[in-house]
């Protein structure tokens, strides 16, 4: 005689399944994107490209445009062209002319800035085109010579003495008495420690990260310091200035720098819009990576759960049959 089902442990196991199944649509999708994010927190360029998926639609790159050309920033406006073409965004080609004759126009401006002059002479950074200026001097043995200079006199002065600039401008005779010597062999480290120090004194190259290559240099780790430079060097090879200066803003250590040069190797043109959609957050997963580790563990667990509940239900529905089966062939 077949017996029935056990109603209750039935009602049971089919209750959680569907519960589980309920919740399994947004939770487990959640979690294949933690995962992913999780996996690509050391690969930058990864990192982006999973975050922009969602931070950047046609919608938002267009209006950035706009917004760039509002403000006369060209520059941006065309990173943020270039990066909706590598992302298959629509942009109307009215757009796209106001872009190219806003950027010609730039190139022109800064060709005949004087504050370009005046930045190379001085080493004052007040705009961009002075501290284009006082790169350009830095990539002469004049820049940091002059710097040098500046920092004796804070110091027979009395005031404050930037160990950093010291330190960099240091280093930088050096490289360039090596690049006159080699015949232009250290050349990206020569640009970074111009850029190095532009960024100092612009600001974008915070605390934190001048604490550490301070640390650096000061505990004989000089060829780890250099690296990190070199890696500013090759950052504004790939990206220019303005995202090197933008992307040092978020640099905390020397690790954030070797994650920004990979930014830039991957993205080119298009560092400077990617800095300026996601922020810090193009480099590192900072505090959200507890999160994303806990909807990894959530979905996982919400899949076991979900196996073993059907497992459940089904062995509910089939151990009537199976028991009925078995008193069929016992002995009477």
């Amino acid at each position: 005689m077949m017996r029935r089902p056990n109603l209750a442990r039935l009602f049971a196991a089919a209750s959680l399944l569907l519960a589980l199944a309920g919740s399994a649509h947004w939770l487990l999708p959640l979690g294949r994107e933690a995962f992913a994010l999780l996996m690509a927190r050391d690969d930058a360029a990864r990192l982006a490209d999973l975050r922009l998926d969602k931070a950047l639609t046609a919608e938002r790159a267009n209006r950035e445009i706009d917004e760039a050309l509002a403000n006369d920033d060209a520059e941006l406006a065309a990173s943020f062209l270039e990066l909706a073409d590598a992302r298959a965004l629509p942009i109307p080609a009215e757009r796209r002319a106001r872009v190219l004759a806003a950027s010609t126009h730039a190139a022109t401006t800064l060709r005949e800035a004087g504050a370009f002059g005046r930045g190379f002479v001085t080493g004052e950074a007040e705009d961009l085109p002075s501290l284009a200026g006082a790169t350009a001097g830095d990539l002469t043995v004049w820049g940091d010579i002059r710097d040098l200079g500046r920092q004796a006199g804070n110091y027979l002065r009395g005031d404050a003495v930037d160990p950093l600039m010291t330190g960099l401008a240091g280093v930088g005779i050096a490289a360039t008495a090596a690049t006159y010597a080699a015949f232009g062999a250290p050349v990206t480290l020569r640009a970074g420690l111009s850029l190095a120090k532009g960024a100092r004194r612009t600001g974008a190259l915070g605390l934190r990260l001048g604490d550490d290559l301070i640390g650096l240099l000061r505990s004989g780790r000089r060829a780890r310091a250099i690296d990190a430079v070199a890696d500013i060097g090759r950052v504004g090879e790939k990206a220019g200035m303005r995202a090197t200066l933008a992307g040092l803003r978020h640099a905390d250590d020397v690790t954030d720098v070797a994650r920004l040069r990979r930014l830039s190797e991957a993205k080119g043109g298009q560092t400077l819009a990617v800095l300026k959609t996601l922020g810090r957050g193009a480099l590192v997963l900072g505090e959200i990576a507890a999160k994303l580790a806990f909807w990894v563990v959530a979905a996982a667990l919400n899949l076991l759960g979900l196996v073993a509940s059907l497992n459940s239900t089904v062995v509910a529905l089939l151990r009537p049959l199976w028991r009925g089966g078995r008193a069929g062939l016992l002995p009477a």
